[in-house]
């Protein structure tokens, strides 16, 4: 129920404050600060185990969410998911960094003929 609510108004805040964070993002930042901000709790590779088995891996989310939408969240303080999960906030170019990571975890949004690559984008989530 929570997952529905938190898509809807993710959705609805879109992706319009994505060019207020700035400069293109950095896959190597987004990775970089998931290591140090996330992976405690969530699996932040293609193939890891997330530590706490409530944190969706980070390879799932852009099954789960519009990956841009994620961004209003980030720059306000994501507290959601959950309920051990800190409030965290984020400045608005790690906030591009790290959605520029997520969005290079998603297979189905680059072309590949890698066919691991390509049955993982159609898989179903784990």
């Amino acid at each position: 129920m929570w997952k529905a609510a938190i898509a809807i108004s993710l959705s609805l805040a879109g992706v319009a404050t994505m060019t207020a964070a700035g400069n293109a993002g950095d896959v190597s930042r987004g990775r970089e600060l998931a290591e140090r901000r996330c992976a405690s709790c969530h699996a932040i590779g293609e193939a890891d185990k997330s530590p706490d088995p409530l944190a969706p891996p980070f390879r799932n989310l852009y099954r789960q969410y519009p990956v841009d939408a994620l961004q209003p969240a980030f720059l306000k303080g994501l507290e959601v998911g959950h309920r051990n999960m800190p409030l965290f906030v984020l400045s608005p170019q790690e906030v591009t960094d790290i959605i520029a990571f997520l969005h290079d975890l998603n297979p189905c949004g680059k072309p590949s003929s890698d066919d691991e690559a390509m049955a993982r984008c159609f898989a179903p989530v784990k």
